[in-house]
């Protein structure tokens, strides 16, 4: 039975954060997710807003009412670029996020690497024990029938 890894609750701890450094990534890639459809709404508002009969419409014109669809068509342009911005920000919070993992992950693989080491070294010391048992035994046994 292996002896118990010194740094086991370093190790547990560097697991505990590349799970959270992973979390927070995913709420990134979610946080962006959630922008880039609020813009491929406003996208599609835009195109409706472009298609309704009032901006369509040929003879009897309403000034009113087609300076109301461009300041609202103007609104919603100004709130894609607000959005696109914001996107901008999260990408960049993404990508520190995802350094963070990385970190955190090569952190945990050191301290994985080093549990490996120690088990080997500990089945390797085992090994040795357990030969150097066995050689005595023999030569017990061998002394045993000398001696008969």
């Amino acid at each position: 039975m292996p002896a118990e890894f010194r740094f086991k609750a370093l190790l547990d701890l560097r697991r505990q954060q590349r799970d959270e450094a992973g979390a927070a990534l995913g709420q990134a890639n979610e946080a962006i997710d959630k922008v880039n459809a609020q813009i491929d709404q406003i996208k599609t508002e835009r195109v409706a807003l472009r298609n309704t009969d009032d901006v369509r419409r040929q003879g009897d014109v309403s000034v009113d009412a087609l300076l109301a669809h461009g300041r609202y068509d103007l609104q919603l342009q100004a709130d894609v670029g607000a959005l696109q911005a914001t996107i901008a920000e999260l990408t960049a919070e993404m990508e520190k996020r995802r350094a963070t993992l990385v970190e955190a992950e090569a952190e945990l693989k050191r301290f994985e690497k080093l549990k490996e080491n120690d088990e080997a070294e500990f089945r390797a010391l085992q090994s040795k024990r357990d030969n150097a048992e066995a050689d005595e035994v023999s030569t017990r046994r061998y002394t045993l029938q000398r001696q008969r």
